[in-house]
């Protein structure tokens, strides 16, 4: 009798396998195997079903419903399918030592190839009544270790050690494994080919290894059920060989990912799989290499791919057999807004830090010119400009435009549409293109030039086709074709260049950051506490990290008039008179504390916002790479570090703040950038605060963020329903009601530290509750009744930064479903506001009810930013319908189940509309709200969109989540706080200014941020302009420090000023203003040459 099997959804070497099995079964064993797309009717002729491919709950039924009572044997990982399969009767955990009929099907299934599937055919026909013969044992046919892909060079400059799959060679699919090794082979690399673990190579054959190029599409150790990330690890250390693991698709043909791949690259279940998990045993370099022909099915290497894959194998062994004193290293600052920005990064004194690497460098042979001082350096590469000092990055050499147009070839005309015919206008005297930086012998300093020109940002973010400018094409052009170098380093975080547009993962030769940096080793020194942003810069140009530490913590203190209160108070509490009217003296110094009348007159509310104030840590200067904290500096740190260990015994919690002290003492940053610049390895770390990932240290290692599918970790559940508690409590506290509705700020670098805080606070808004399965992926959850809820549900609007689109996808695709399923429920409009918020949009705006339920919103693909900080750093708007325009424009596209970026904008419009508060989470000490721009841009963007929409501003809280005790507060009081904490206090001013021009920068970087909060909320105090204008620029002394470091910088932070007032941010004393003025012109001539600094 024929026994009927239908291969369900089977597709990449399982199909091509089903096609050599197919034979046999019919030939010899009378069985029917026949292939059926997943989304095709299972045929009635069926016995025996198998099933391959990822699913979905609403899959999973209609098959259950189709199958019957008909055998069905479903295939792992999918941790769906076990459920699946569990729940129709049949085995699906690992196989007994004498394995069930069931089971070994099941087995086969898991590892198909063509022995094991005409095993399994034989077994099915067994279980379905059909034959009474067993067949036996389960034959091994998976071939594992060397594969022969031909003889190689006569005299190869090095090995490649290609790491494959024997499931391709079993099934018949082994081709491109030669046709890689031939394009090695043709580059003079030697290539061993291994089928299986590489742990498992013979020790002679491994060390012989210069890079391991893993082409599994997973980890280099283990499989997809079981990735060994921490053998990939040991296995990279031992032979001291980076690996690189580019991108199979997995899903569509490579005909139609060359034809239209759209801006969104990889799905996410392929972002997760392929890219995030290789991750963490020290990945890089995933561009899409191969996928499979439409035709054939087999795999089909791209051949433009595979050829900068080989150029970047052999260039990386060219880096480990040249001297020293041979290698040409690019290192890459960062020009910014040329405000006397040049050269900063996040955290990190650039220029003291260049000068130590250099010095080490010339130290390790390297042909180096090293500048006798830091000082002497800053002056070389922040050079006079039109004459005056320090005000504009320096000029190190000129390519005419025609030889630059040559190289870019067909791409120029790219840049033409947005920029102007070549050369453009930025960097340019019409003829030549200039390149900006300089040469220290074999090693170049360049400045990576602005994005283009911010003279009109809105025109530029607002195009769907922008392109960096002719000048940032030119710069990284030039290193590789003038200078020719042999590795790039990007120095601190961050540059533009990974948010050049593009693909979000899975990049192809067009995509500008591919496009620019082509096949040269490359590295990135980053800042240990930005996981989210290193992600994009590793994914998108192809880089490892090197982590460097975060600055010494310390309490903020008192000072000036506060100190004065706090004398005040304390002698009048302690004199027992508390109880009594509260003395002149001390409602005096409250006020010139800038307290208000009321608070003046709570010395207990005093008492608690100045300790407040005193307890805050704060960043004390900046960090230079391979300086290591001193004993005292470590103390704040260990003190926040113990409040995340309440729970753990005092034995684990010494040893733990012991091991976390030890390493803040050591610093092996120039020894990890000195072995990346020779072509060596950069093992993994998380990424994340000292004190909260103390795991995160030693620095100096290779950045990566976490497993998308493990988001919302169980902790982050946890401190994220408390956080969502207390913001309802927050705002029932303030206004005397629920919110209704609010719009929350998701970024990607602090749910990849915190495992989904933010994610897991928008879960637990809606009244949601995040299941993760067995292996710990949160893949489904459970909608809390109201009685279990114990109040209203609230109607979230979840606004993405681009790293958080790019990075988390299926989080993001999980609360897109959560938040479609609450809006769905029949529930009392009072207790579902979304709901009703949903029905009410559809019918006012005449769509569906599916639209109207869109609540997460981002850019479009391949875009990163709202624009609103370039607005406001350009001064280019004229109020705040501008910025809200921005924003709504920029912001307007939806993302979720199915949605990859869709115009949604008329609903983010509407949404909007009815929002009665905003919220975001500040995750760090080290950087605060107005330690970066992106606060005032997504934060206070969508705060100001929604003044605009309302016609009048919602309330806006912020969470101070970087302790293990979250506090929610307005974003005002937070406001208050940084500022007296920061930008205010002498102690923390002082320790910038020890570092010079760099720390020059960061004052007027945190004023810059702090305008750009008020100008986007309006939630800044006027005394906090008053106080930065006394302190900083009206105080001659701090002001001459300042300008002899960093005139142009000193000259931003007075214009500034002066445009709050001008804008009527800031209602500023007239003297103040005549004063101000006589320093901007004073400072203009300086600028200019005429004065002396």
């Amino acid at each position: 009798m024929t026994t009927t099997i239908v291969a369900w959804g089977f597709t990449g070497p399982a199909l091509l396998t089903i096609g050599r099995a197919a034979d046999e079964l019919d030939r010899e064993h009378d069985i029917r195997l026949i292939r059926v797309p997943l989304d095709e009717d299972l045929p009635p002729e069926a016995d025996v079903v198998w099933v391959q491919g990822a699913m979905n709950p609403m899959l999973g039924e209609r098959i259950l419903a189709a199958v019957g009572g008909r055998p069905l044997f479903s295939s792992p990982p999918v941790a769906q399918s076990l459920q699946i399969a569990t729940a129709h009767g049949t085995g699906m955990g690992r196989p007994p030592r004498n394995p069930s009929p069931e089971a070994r099907i099941a087995l086969a299934l898991r590892l198909v190839t063509p022995g094991r599937l005409v095993h399994a055919g034989r077994l099915s026909a067994l279980v379905a009544g059909h034959t009474d013969v067993d067949p036996g044992p389960m034959p091994d046919d998976i071939p594992r270790g060397i594969f022969d892909t031909g003889r190689g060079p006569e005299h190869p400059v090095g090995t490649c050690g290609i790491i494959g799959t024997g499931l391709n060679v079993a099934a018949g699919d082994a081709d491109y494994l030669r046709t890689i090794a031939r394009v090695l082979n043709s580059l003079d690399v030697a290539t061993c080919t291994w089928l299986g673990s590489p742990e498992d190579m013979p020790g002679d054959m491994k060390n012989r290894v210069d890079v391991w190029l893993n082409l599994t599409g997973f980890t280099a150790c283990g499989n997809h059920g079981a990735p060994a990330t921490d053998k990939g690890t040991a296995l990279a250390e031992e032979t001291d060989a980076q690996l690189l693991t580019p991108v199979p698709l997995q899903r569509g043909t490579l005909s139609d990912w060359r034809a239209d791949p759209g801006p969104v690259g990889l799905w996410p279940a392929a972002v997760s799989m392929n890219i995030a998990v290789p991750e963490l045993e020290g990945a890089t370099v995933p561009w899409v290499f191969m996928g499979r022909d439409a035709d054939t099915n087999h795999l089909t290497p791209d051949d433009t791919a595979v050829a900068r894959l080989a150029e970047r194998v052999r260039r990386t062994i060219d880096l480990r057999r040249a001297r020293p004193a041979d290698r040409k290293v690019s290192v890459t600052i960062f020009g910014y807004d040329g405000d006397g920005t040049v050269g900063t990064a996040a955290q990190l004194d650039v220029f003291a830090s260049l000068h130590a690497l250099l010095r080490r460098l010339k130290e390790e042979g390297y042909t180096v010119e090293v500048p006798d001082t830091v000082e002497e350096l800053t002056d070389i590469l922040v050079g006079d400009g039109a004459g005056g000092a320090r005000s504009q990055a320096s000029e190190l050499a000129r390519w005419r435009a025609t030889d630059y147009a040559r190289v870019l070839g067909e791409h120029a005309a790219r840049i033409d549409g947005p920029w102007g015919r070549l050369p453009g206008t930025v960097d340019t005297d019409g003829r030549d293109l200039i390149i900006r930086g300089a040469r220290f012998g074999n090693v170049i300093v360049g400045v990576q030039p602005q994005f283009g020109d911010v003279s009109d940002p809105a025109e530029l973010l607002m195009a769907n086709d922008s392109t960096p400018s002719h000048s940032f094409a030119a710069y990284y052009l030039w290193l590789e074709h003038v200078f020719g170098h042999d590795v790039m380093l990007h120095f601190g975080t961050h540059g533009a260049l990974e948010f050049m547009p593009g693909r979000q993962t899975g990049l192809a030769a067009a995509d500008w950051p591919v496009l620019l940096t082509g096949s040269v080793p490359h590295h990135y020194l980053y800042v240990m506490a930005n996981p989210g942003e290193g992600t994009i810069a590793k994914r998108r140009s192809a880089a490892s990290l090197i982590t460097y530490l975060t600055p010494p913590l310390a309490d903020a203190g008192l000072y000036g008039a506060l100190d004065e209160l706090a004398e005040l108070l304390d002698a009048h509490l302690s004199s027992g008179r508390g109880a009594g009217p509260v003395p002149r003296e001390i409602i005096d110094a409250a006020l010139r504390a800038d307290f208000t009348v009321e608070q003046a007159q709570d010395p207990a509310e005093l008492r608690r916002e100045l300790e407040r104030v005193r307890r805050s840590p704060i960043a004390l200067g900046l960090h230079t790479v391979g300086r290591p904290m001193e004993q005292r500096q470590t103390a704040r740190s260990l003190e926040l570090a113990a409040t995340y260990l309440a729970d753990t015994g005092e034995a684990e919690r010494t040893a733990i703040l012991a091991d976390l002290e030890e390493k803040l003492q050591s610093n092996t940053e120039l020894d990890a950038l000195v072995r990346a610049l020779a072509g060596g390895y950069t093992p993994p770390v998380v990424g994340g605060d000292p004190a909260r990932r103390p795991d995160a240290l030693p620095t100096g290692r290779n950045l990566h963020a976490i497993d998308p599918v493990s988001v919302p970790s169980a902790s982050a559940i946890a401190r994220g329903r408390n956080t969502a508690e207390q913001l309802i409590a927050a705002h029932v506290d303030a206004h005397g009601s629920f919110p209704e509705s609010v719009a929350i700020v998701l970024w990607g670098i602090d749910n990849i530290k915190t495992g989904g805080e933010g994610i897991a606070q928008a879960f637990a808004l809606l009244g949601v509750e995040p299941v993760a399965g067995p292996r710990g992926r949160v893949d489904t959850f459970r909608i809390l009744s109201p009685e279990d809820l114990g109040r209203p549900r609230v109607d979230v609007v979840c606004t993405l930064s681009g790293v958080c689109r790019d990075v988390l996808p299926q989080p993001v695709r999980l609360l897109d479903e959560a938040v479609r399923a609450v809006a769905a429920l029949d529930e009392p409009d009072e207790l579902n506001p979304l709901a009703a918020h949903t029905r009410a949009h559809a019918e006012e705006m005449d769509t569906t009810a599916v639209e109207a339920a869109t609540r997460i919103f981002s850019a479009a693909a391949g875009s990163y930013g709202t624009g609103v900080n370039k607005l406001v750093q350009a001064g280019d708007w004229d109020g705040g319908e501008d910025l809200a325009e921005m924003y709504l424009t920029r912001m307007g596209h939806a993302w979720g189940t199915g949605a990859d970026g869709a115009d949604a904008g008329a609903v983010l419009r509407k949404v909007l509309g009815t929002v009665d508060a905003t919220f975001q989470n500040v995750d760090s000490a080290e950087t605060s709200i107005a330690g970066i721009d992106h606060y005032f841009e997504f934060l206070g963007g969508v705060t100001g969109a929604i003044t605009q929409l309302r016609g009048d501003a919602p309330a806006s809280f912020v969470s101070q989540s970087w302790a293990a005790d979250i506090n929610v507060g307005t974003l005002r009081d937070a406001m208050q706080l940084e500022s007296r904490t920061r930008l205010l206090n002498p102690k923390w001013v002082e320790g910038q200014l020890a570092h010079g021009y760099a720390g020059v920068a960061q004052v007027r970087t945190r004023l810059e941020n702090t305008f750009g909060m008020q100008a986007t909320t309006g939630t800044v105090d006027g005394w906090v302009f008053d106080r930065a204008a006394e302190n900083l620029l009206l105080d001659e002394d701090v002001r001459g420090r300042m300008q002899r470091a960093n005139p142009a910088a000193v000259n931003s932070m007075t214009n500034r000023l002066l445009e709050a007032a001008d804008r009527g941010l800031w209602d500023a004393d007239p003297d103040t203003l005549d004063r101000l003025e006589d320093i901007a012109d004073q400072l203009d001539g300086v600028l200019e040459g005429i004065e002396e600094v």
